[in-house]
């Protein structure tokens, strides 16, 4: 069950990716990422809690300080995931945010061995640093391909994944000390994002001397992606979730960016019009055997 999870995961996150390369063209200002953001987390709270009404655990949101304290961890690193995510989709080609989120995996590796003893095993050592190869790879092919990125570029996309390694290990952090249902976590989680983006939004609008209400012009062309976006966004963490409390972080989190790396290649080049070179070739290929090798054990 923890591969169909993991499927399902990979298969909502391919969908949100393109909604979201759809919708970056529009986002042209800070403040407009934080509020189409904000409406992203409203509309997954209402999924999560439209999901835990229907599987009766709404006795399940008397949360204890537990399940705040990791929710918050994860409300605040996935409102700087998804702004950032946003914003630095526009600056580079859209395969580059997977580039540095395979970067991000080794953060819920690291933590979930040192906090639970998870074992890492040679063969996934092994698959991992073939990813990284890959990756490698990969960046010397969207470099051929698009403009040389900028250092504040580089800096977001080095936050998409140190952010989203953490929100992973808070999804591992609250299965193996809390347990119950993932969908209590997602809505705690998408509560604490959703003041954060809130308030920073709040922030930027009061700095703001223009007066204009870009945001709401945005979210006119654009909310149906949103809306799209929610329903995958709450999808890929839900069923992230669920397959964290069954596979080990070492197959988990490589797989899951290994299966994303591959499959945006393959949007970039369908959806997208980017070439496919020899070198994003080699990329995929070695892709495939790093996570043949990861799961041999």
């Amino acid at each position: 069950m923890g591969y169909l999870f993991l499927t399902l995961a990979l298969l909502s996150g391919s969908v949100k990716g393109y909604c979201g390369k759809r919708t970056s063209g529009c986002v042209r200002e800070y403040k407009d990422a934080m509020f189409t953001n904000f409406i992203r987390m409203i509309f997954c709270i209402v999924i999560s809690l439209a999901l835990i009404c229907v599987q009766g655990d709404a006795g399940l949101l008397k949360a204890d300080i537990k399940i705040i304290l990791i929710t918050m961890l994860s409300g605040i690193t996935t409102s700087v995931f998804v702004v950032a995510w946003l914003i630095s989709v526009r600056k580079g080609a859209y395969m580059m945010l997977d580039v540095f989120l395979m970067m991000g995996v080794i953060v819920p590796l690291l933590l979930s061995s040192a906090m639970f003893g998870e074992t890492i095993h040679m063969n996934q050592w092994i698959g991992l640093a073939i990813l990284f190869v890959a990756v490698l790879i990969m960046c010397s092919y969207n470099n051929s391909i698009k403009e040389k990125m900028s250092i504040g570029s580089v800096i977001l996309l080095i936050i998409c994944g140190a952010a989203n390694g953490l929100t992973d290990f808070s999804q591992k952090l609250y299965v193996r000390s809390v347990g119950g249902s993932a969908a209590v976590f997602n809505f705690y989680t998408y509560v604490f994002s959703a003041i954060v983006l809130l308030v920073v939004f709040g922030a930027i609008k009061i700095k703001d001397r223009s007066g204009a209400n870009s945001e709401i012009d945005v979210m006119r062309k654009v909310g149906i992606y949103v809306l799209i976006m929610s329903i995958c966004l709450f999808a890929n963490s839900y069923f992230k979730t669920k397959a964290a409390a069954i596979l080990p972080s070492a197959k988990l989190y490589p797989l899951n960016q290994g299966a994303s790396l591959i499959l945006s290649s393959f949007m970039s080049m369908i959806f997208f019009k980017e070439k496919l070179t020899v070198k994003c070739i080699v990329g995929i290929i070695l892709s495939f055997i790093g996570l043949l090798v990861i799961n041999l054990l």
